[in-house]
């Protein structure tokens, strides 16, 4: 499947955020209706807030299992979430995937391993990948991405 054999398929990456959403329903507009979609949404590892200098050196806080094992519980209900919301926009038959890692990284890598034929992602982002992320994901996919990549601007109205 995927790269010209049998129905296109279109990667959509989501966090959540209004323009996600926004991208995801204005690729639909424009590549429907001959491509299969899927939704991935992304939880990044869990960072922990570097403390307070301590004699001119910053430390990180001591992360417990426990505390590790909260936020990457609320990491996946938050992408749990977006998932939900953007499928409920797109409407239609549409699979959901949910990867664990970086999500530029993995953006790409499903892409490349499950046969894509175009990726598509909002200009920017927020939600959970923008807390944890320094950098902007639609610039490292357009440079890394094993297909093209569809970048959709936030609407002016937004």
């Amino acid at each position: 499947m995927g790269k010209y054999e049998g129905v296109p398929k279109a990667l959509i990456a989501t966090d959540g955020s209004d323009f996600a959403l926004h991208a995801a329903t204005r690729a639909k507009e424009l590549l429907e209706p001959a491509m299969e979609f899927t939704l991935l949404t992304v939880v990044p590892p869990p960072v922990m807030p570097i403390g307070a200098p301590v004699t001119g050196i910053e430390a990180a806080p001591v992360a417990t299992p426990e505390t590790t094992e909260e936020l990457t519980e609320a990491y996946s209900e938050e992408a749990q979430e977006s998932l939900e919301r953007t499928a409920g926009a797109l409407g239609g038959d549409v699979q959901r995937r949910t990867e664990s890692g970086d999500p530029a990284s993995e953006i790409c890598r499903v892409a490349a391993d499950d046969g894509f034929d175009v990726i598509v992602v909002g200009s920017h982002g927020s939600g959970f990948v923008k807390r944890v992320l320094m950098g902007s994901v639609s610039q490292h996919l357009l440079h890394h991405a094993p297909c093209p990549v569809l970048v959709v601007r936030g609407s002016d109205h937004s």
